[in-house]
């Protein structure tokens, strides 16, 4: 099992035809697994911006005592990119190219989480 199935995985739940990138990312910026159309796109500056981004909105939020976020979603007319807590130290991270079935993309990166925490030694280490 590797990232690329999880890739699959939510491409079939969100009924998504275009999921252009998939990354299993480390909060310090470590990119662990990577799937998806990557292009020239370095995915090394990539992984450290959305760890900042993750990072600052958890300072954000300590700051006015709320809980850390569970989920980040940047919107963009050319699609999305979503950030979402897996555990304490990982965070999933899907770009879509395009903006519907918005909630099944949230709904199957919820699932897809579970899946990766269910089967945690797996998809790292494969």
């Amino acid at each position: 099992m590797s990232i690329a199935v999880v890739l699959d995985s939510l491409k079939k739940l969100g009924g998504m035809s275009e999921i252009e990138l998939c990354i299993l990312l480390k909060k310090n910026g470590n990119i662990v697994a990577a799937s998806g159309k990557e292009d020239d796109m370095s995915l090394e500056t990539f992984g450290l911006m959305t760890a900042t981004i993750f990072g600052a909105a958890n300072t954000a939020n300590e700051h006015l005592r709320k809980n850390k976020p569970e989920r980040i979603v940047m919107r963009a007319i050319d699609g999305d990119t979503i950030l979402k807590k897996v555990d304490d130290e990982h965070v999933l991270i899907i770009r879509t190219g395009t903006r519907e079935n918005f909630s099944s993309v949230l709904d199957a990166m919820d699932e897809e989480v579970e899946f990766i925490l269910n089967n945690w030694e797996e998809v790292i280490w494969r």
